[in-house]
């Protein structure tokens, strides 16, 4: 039988490793499985995470990269750092359980599922959030709403002090568009008539200029998509009128549930 065969096969087969070799980037690039969101700058006591692609525990140590929708769990006595590439971090504390996400937006978001966290640095940016018993809200406002971890901030850049001053006005904005609720359900009562199975959560951000007035309102996540609806809800924003304050606008987000 000729052998002839063989010199081409080989070949040919090194054309196809090659090509697998850059390819596999690639598909990995695409899927986005090399993209880190945080990392662990330390560690004292143990945790472990899990991630789509492994069924098991993974023992977390300095140095692990976590990346979207893997889940974070410490235990007693644990302390660990987190650091986001937006130069924010968190500390997770002991006995805690979160999930590392991404908005729509593809800024970092951390689920806190369980036990406590709290905000260390803001980073160059205000740029993470954190959803803690279904309220979304940026690290600025986490740390508004939990005054025992106010002065773990570790940020001295003014352009955030700044931020965080104005943004301690969170409970006033909320308190402000609570009033509005009846407004608000007056728009899901005109989506029940034409859909009675619509419900779930809504989130708008918006922009509140220093005189009170809001701007740039819009729709940053829904369950309910209906055009007409969605229109209604930033009508009642653009209708409100805050307290004036001083200081540059101020952007915040307030979410809504329909059920």
């Amino acid at each position: 039988m000729s052998k002839n065969w063989i010199i081409p096969a080989l070949i040919l087969g090194g054309i196809f490793l090659i090509g697998f070799s850059l390819f596999s980037p690639k598909i990995e690039s695409e899927t986005g499985l090399e993209e880190g969101l945080a990392t662990v700058t330390d560690i004292t006591g143990s945790a472990v995470y899990l991630n789509q692609q492994t069924p098991s525990e993974i023992s977390i140590k300095v140095g692990t990269v976590f990346r979207r929708l893997d889940t974070v769990r410490t235990f007693e006595n644990t302390d660990m750092g987190i650091e986001w590439a937006s130069g924010g971090a968190i500390r997770v504390l002991e006995n805690s359980e979160v999930v590392i996400d991404q908005l729509d937006q593809n800024q970092p978001v951390v689920i806190l599922k369980s036990g406590e966290l709290f905000v260390e640095k803001f980073g160059t940016k205000v740029s993470f959030w954190i959803r803690k018993e279904g309220q979304l809200l940026s690290a600025v406002d986490y740390v508004a709403s939990d005054k025992k971890y106010q002065n773990k901030v570790k940020d001295k850049n003014p352009e955030v002090d700044e931020v965080k001053a104005q943004l301690m006005n969170q409970g006033e904005v909320e308190k402000t568009l609570n009033a509005k609720r009846n407004d608000f359900f007056k728009c899901y009562g005109q989506v029940l008539q034409k859909n009675p199975q619509s419900r779930g959560e809504v989130l708008i951000a918006f922009q509140i200029q220093n005189n009170g007035q809001t701007q740039k309102i819009e729709i940053n996540q829904t369950a309910i998509d209906d055009p007409a609806f969605k229109s209604c809800l930033v009508e009642v924003v653009a209708r409100t009128t805050f307290k004036s304050f001083s200081g540059a606008p101020l952007s915040t987000v307030f979410p809504l549930k329909f059920e």
